[in-house]
């Protein structure tokens, strides 16, 4: 580079009147030695470049190292706020330099068109207008003096050479290297004065820059604060980079319309519609703009389903939902699920074991929603299928609730759900195939509902299935398929006041875990499988009402943890297998109303936990066991209407402890006088399992010319 005295400089017309003359004002000086073409590239080039990039003239267009702004001066990198934000102001106002006049009228200049041009006049005209105007013989000494008056008698270099007078500006030169034009330098006797001021104008820059950004960080972290303490009182979810942010001009109602799935716009049509009220809810939310889109449909579904089932008249408790200042998983919920407060009286222990311990928050740590407890809420109305775009939910339940309508199909979107536990309820229709889809289910509790249709095949090839529950359907056909015996994790079968049909299939011997089986009161037919022996796991097995006959299996007494064994009102004939006393856990054991031969076995005696034993309305003869005297639990034994004989033993007495109901009624033969410690058993009634309890009625006998005793007199 050549020293400031020799270099080519551009021509300064505030500068001092030759190279080594220093301008008061600081002005750069420009050599007069300038090559032409080249200070006519560079200044078409800077020219052509300030004119499309300057924002002298708009301040809002001014660039911030704290992002770019819109035309309407809002920071576009910013609109949105953080995942639950609220939306942030315009950036604050920021200095502008101003610029020299010369400057601004050359950025007030429109965008130069290819030619060459003139400064002349305060304005640039092109070549062609110079020409039409004789510029070819334009005055430019005349110019130079008029510059000078004008200027304070500044001198410009005289120039060497036959180069035309400067300030005529050439077309952009393609492929020009900045570095190759002359470079403007300051004087020696002002150079201590510039870099002086370009260190203090740099400060400046970056003072006011620094300024700037810490007022914008301060702003920011306000507006989190706020917003984070409005969104969630009790919860810290983490703050998620919006997804929304739209590129182009649109509004929020298209938006928002373009993330909701098919199904729910053609719902919205109806603008009484839950969806609809949900989406317009939506609208009012302050926060929108920060939600992804995962949100934005989590909170619509919610609302959607709070409006389907009258969340804002009905509900017994609604605390916080609609709020827009809360978590959505701040809302209120059930502290348990049904399993632990409403089922356990109907079936003791009812889905114990199933996700123990419970979850302390119903959303994940990111705020997605994975369970969602309603019961005994009074919820009134239908499930919408927005609530199955809740596609992250692991458990869903509203046990105890007068809901109603159907099971939509997108149920098959739920590929994380667990647990399904809805009923009582309402639930109509049929279920659909897509519940087959359910490859994570466990629990499938949809008890004491009005479904109907077949039992989905689908249903029967969840290896991961615990509990499956849907007793109480009376129109739910179908039947106990043989895959079943592919489930090595089911622990509770519940068909219970169904209509299913078919024999139960020898396969239902390999679900091992099965631990409950309540197949009562349906249309069941055949015999009862021998292999129903290897279910060693098994606690109850409820059959009754249905037309089952054969023998019962002596593997029954290979069920060491049964304690309820009930297959009254069924069509089971042969004898009452003696291994069925080796059953240690058994405390009901209800053989009535069925086709039952034979002699009462004795070795039902050793069953010192038994407690109910309806063996009535069978075709039994023989002696009632006096061993049964010394059945210290028992307290309802019935052996009415069969063709027993014999007395009435005395070692009966001991019962008097613990029996509430004693029936021999419809025994023509049996004989003798009623022991008189069981007269009083009318007086213990403690329990009224049938409903015979109460009254005079506890003891039932027939009073006859050879049975007497208590009030019968002999």
């Amino acid at each position: 580079m050549k020293p400031a005295a020799e270099s080519d400089n551009i021509v300064d017309t505030q500068g001092a009147s030759s190279p080594e003359e220093t301008s008061v004002s600081g002005e750069i000086i420009i050599h007069e030695e300038l090559a032409l073409a080249d200070l006519e590239d560079a200044v078409a080039k800077k020219l052509l470049t300030r004119s499309s990039t300057s924002s002298a003239d708009d301040p809002k267009k001014e660039s911030c190292p704290l992002g770019t702004t819109n035309d309407d001066g809002n920071e576009s990198s910013s609109g949105y706020a953080g995942d639950g934000g609220a939306t942030q102001g315009p950036p604050p106002d920021r200095g502008i330099m101003p610029l020299p006049e010369m400057q601004r009228n050359m950025v007030a200049t429109e965008e130069l068109t290819p030619g060459a041009y003139l400064f002349e006049g305060g304005e640039f005209r092109t070549a062609a207008e110079a020409n039409a105007n004789g510029s070819d013989d334009f005055d430019w000494e005349g110019y130079h003096n008029q510059q000078r008056t004008s200027q304070q008698q500044t001198r410009v270099p005289e120039q060497t050479g036959t180069s035309r007078p400067v300030l005529a500006v050439a077309n952009t030169v393609e492929e020009v290297d900045p570095l190759s034009l002359p470079q403007a330098m300051p004087s020696e006797a002002n150079r201590d004065n510039i870099t002086q001021g370009q260190k203090d104008n740099g400060w400046v820059a970056i003072c006011a820059c620094a300024g700037l950004a810490l007022m914008g960080l301060f702003v920011l972290l306000i507006v989190f604060l706020v917003s984070g303490t409005e969104q969630s009182a009790t919860t810290n979810y983490p703050v998620a980079a919006s997804s929304m942010a739209p590129t182009s001009p649109i509004s929020l109602e298209s938006y928002l319309s373009s993330v909701l799935p098919d199904h729910t716009i053609k719902s919205m049509e109806d603008k009484d519609s839950p969806q609809y009220q949900a989406f317009e809810w939506l609208l009012e939310d302050p926060y929108v703009y920060g939600y992804t889109e995962k949100r934005i449909l989590q909170r619509h579904a919610l609302m959607s389903f709070f409006y389907a089932t009258a969340g804002p008249t009905q509900w017994t408790n609604k605390t916080g939902w609609g709020s827009y200042s809360l978590h959505e998983c701040d809302w209120y919920q059930s502290q348990e699920y049904a399993s632990k407060t409403i089922m356990q009286n109907y079936y003791p222990g009812y889905l114990q074991g199933f996700l123990e311990p419970l979850p302390d928050s119903r959303c994940d740590n990111q705020g997605i929603y994975r369970h969602l407890w309603l019961d005994q809420n009074n919820l009134m109305g239908s499930i919408v299928e927005e609530l199955f775009s809740l596609t992250s939910l692991k458990s869903l339940s509203a046990g105890l609730n007068p809901i109603y309508g159907t099971i939509s199909s997108y149920i098959g979107q739920l590929s994380d759900l667990e647990g399904l536990a809805i009923g009582p309820a309402g639930l109509s229709g049929s279920l659909p195939s897509e519940i087959g889809y359910l490859s994570s289910l466990k629990v499938n509790v949809l008890y004491d509902n009005q479904l109907e249709g077949t039992v989905p095949e689908g249903i029967w090839h969840h290896p991961n299935l615990e509990f499956l529950v849907l007793g109480r359907n009376n129109k739910l056909q179908g039947s106990i398929s043989s895959k079943v015996g592919t489930l090595p994790k089911l622990r509770w079968l519940v068909f219970e006041d169904c209509d299913l049909s078919g024999s139960l299939p020898t396969e239902l011997g390999q679900a091992t875990s099965l631990e409950w089986v309540i197949l009562l009161s349906n249309n069941l037919s055949g015999t009862l499988p021998t292999e129903l022996g290897s279910l060693s796991n098994l606690l109850l097995l409820a059959l009754y009402g249905n037309p089952i006959e054969g023998a019962l299996p002596t593997e029954l007494g290979l069920l060491s943890l049964l304690f309820s064994l009930d297959l009254r009102l069924s069509s089971y004939s042969g004898t009452i297998p003696s291994e069925l006393g080796l059953l240690p856990l058994l405390q009901t054991l209800s053989l009535d109303t069925n086709r039952l031969t034979g002699t009462i076995p004795s070795e039902l005696a050793n069953l010192s936990e038994l407690y109910m034993l309806p063996l009535g309305d069978n075709n039994f003869t023989g002696f009632i066991p006096s061993e049964f005297g010394l059945m210290p639990s028992l307290e309802m034994f019935s052996v009415a209407n069969n063709s027993l004989s014999g007395t009435i033993p005395q070692d009966l007495a001991p019962l008097q402890n613990s029996l509430y109901s004693f029936h021999v009624q419809g025994n023509s033969l049996l004989s003798g006088v009623m022991p008189e410690l069981l007269c009083s058993v009318n007086k213990t009634c403690v329990f009224d399992w049938f409903e015979e309890c109460a009254g005079p009625y506890g003891l039932i006998f027939d009073c006859t010319e050879i049975l007497c005793g208590c009030d019968c007199p002999c």
